[in-house]
């Protein structure tokens, strides 16, 4: 047989994806480009040549190799994971080792490829892209541990993302005054049986401020704006009220006194905002972790 006629030799399967993602990335490539030794470009460079300049004949290879993926891997993780949206799929992979990236990238439809590489940290997938050149078969029992994984966080990311979303509820109701959270948590219960008591018991109200530990109060107490403080105390629950005195000398206590009841009459509106501070005030301090939120305390069960 003459040279001419001897057939191309096999191109390796990871190069031939590194080449596919190259041309899906197109310009946006350019930095993992820069970052390959001049043995790997050239390599790369001739898997993309052999693939041809054709876009119809490009766009159609992308479309049988998509369709090879999911028509092997079916409505599994890899099928899941190339549906996720851009920022979760890259939550998902960020910390993942470079090995582990490429081979995700590797198994991933063409369009999911793409857009991960575009939003992972660039190091990350430069290093991951080397990898992908070389990358060879994998052990099928490595393969089905890496599938597991990865379902795993796709079932851990939705459970966190629900929670986030709790969250977010509860902390717009924080800053609704009580007759508007009252009806809104009424009509979210109403809509979503069980979504209003989630949402409720991470709420963190001026009445919770009374369940702060001695420390913690002292803290909230000596950092707070003094005017916000007496309008909030004006007319508060004996309870919250008594855990504010209880922090404070007599003395102190006695002024406070004297300073809310000088106030005379004020509108529901500046308490339930000079409230709303406050709790504010005790989530950055929280959120620092200079005082321990003490809400339900009382409540949590003990373990023998």
């Amino acid at each position: 047989m003459s040279a001419l006629s001897k057939p191309a030799p096999v191109m390796a399967p990871g190069l031939a994806r590194s080449a596919r993602l190259m041309r899906a990335l197109g310009p946006d490539a350019a930095a993992i480009w820069s970052e390959l030794d001049p043995q790997e470009a050239e390599a790369l460079s001739a898997a993309m040549d052999r693939l041809g300049d054709d876009p119809a004949s490009e766009a159609d290879a992308l479309r049988r190799f998509t369709e090879a993926q999911r028509a092997r891997t079916g409505m599994g993780v890899w099928a899941e994971l190339s549906a996720l949206d851009t920022s979760v799929l890259e939550a998902i992979t960020r910390h993942e080792r470079a090995q582990i990236v490429a081979l995700i990238l590797s198994r991933l439809t063409g369009d999911a490829s793409a857009r991960l590489l575009r939003a992972l940290p660039a190091s990350l997938a430069i290093e991951a892209m080397q990898r992908l050149l070389h990358l060879g078969e994998v052990h099928p029992a490595a393969m089905a541990g890496l599938e597991q994984h990865l379902k795993g966080r796709i079932t851990s990311m939705v459970r966190e993302g629900s929670q986030a979303g709790i969250e977010r509820i509860a902390r717009i109701f924080d800053r609704l005054d009580p007759r508007a959270g009252t009806l809104f948590l009424a009509a979210l219960e109403n809509a979503e049986p069980g979504a209003g008591e989630k949402v409720r018991s991470l709420m963190f109200t001026f009445d919770d401020l009374g369940t702060l530990d001695a420390g913690g109060m002292q803290t909230l107490l000596a950092t707070a704006d003094r005017a916000t403080l007496v309008i909030a105390l004006k007319g508060a629950k004996e309870t919250t009220s008594a855990a504010f005195f209880a922090n404070v000398t007599q003395r102190a206590g006695d002024l406070l006194r004297e300073e809310i009841a000088a106030l005379g009459p004020v509108r529901r509106s500046e308490v339930d905002a000079a409230r709303t501070e406050l709790v504010g005030l005790a989530r950055q301090l929280i959120s620092r972790g200079e005082i321990h939120a003490g809400k339900d305390t009382d409540e949590d069960e003990l373990v023998e």
